[in-house]
């Protein structure tokens, strides 16, 4: 099934971008997981992926985590490491968290933005105004998104829709520049 997107019509949605949410697993991870014999879980995360939540906190966009699955400790280091203060696990109903995010920040739904891969995802990516599915989402994602990655979850997704956002913003030459000269990490 082929998903054709315009692009002139996602960077319209993409300067308006004021809250970024996302899930954590198959979008900031791969859908692998390490399981030891005695049960622990890990997932791994990409770096990259890490520099776009960075990226975006750093050029006053809010990040929420949106998982659907119950707090794991990687999950939870990882957004305290990127300095995230909307963590949310175990979400039942990520369109409701939403409600309450908009009206928290004060913003329109047009001004948010879901990256999302499986169908758990639908609800929250029929009422943002800028959905994006990963490369390996499932084809009704993919088919409400408004763009769709070049890369699967876990494995640059994340950093690559957040510097598609900055440079549809204009943000994105000043942004570099301030990196290379301070670092980033």
């Amino acid at each position: 099934m082929g998903f054709e997107k315009d692009m002139n019509k996602a960077q319209e949605r993409a300067r308006k971008v004021k809250l970024f949410g996302h899930d954590i697993h198959g979008t900031l991870t791969t859908n692998s997981v390490i399981v030891d014999i005695e049960g622990n879980r890990q997932y791994g995360f990409w770096h990259m992926d890490g520099f776009g939540d960075l990226s975006l906190t750093a050029n006053d966009i809010k990040i929420a985590f949106l998982d659907s699955t119950s707090i794991d400790g990687e999950g939870l280091f990882r957004a305290k490491e990127l300095k995230l203060d909307k963590l949310y696990f175990s979400v039942t109903d990520k369109a409701a968290k939403l409600d309450e995010l908009v009206k928290e920040f004060n913003i329109s739904y047009e001004e948010v933005v879901y990256l999302g891969c499986e169908v758990s995802d639908i609800p929250i990516m029929r009422k943002v105004g800028f959905g994006v599915a990963t490369a390996d989402a499932k084809d009704e994602v993919k088919a409400l998104a408004a763009y769709i990655t070049t890369n699967p979850g876990g494995r640059g997704a994340m950093r690559e829709v957040c510097e598609f956002i900055l440079r549809a913003m204009g943000k994105w030459d000043e942004w570099v520049g301030k990196v290379t000269k301070m670092g980033y990490k």
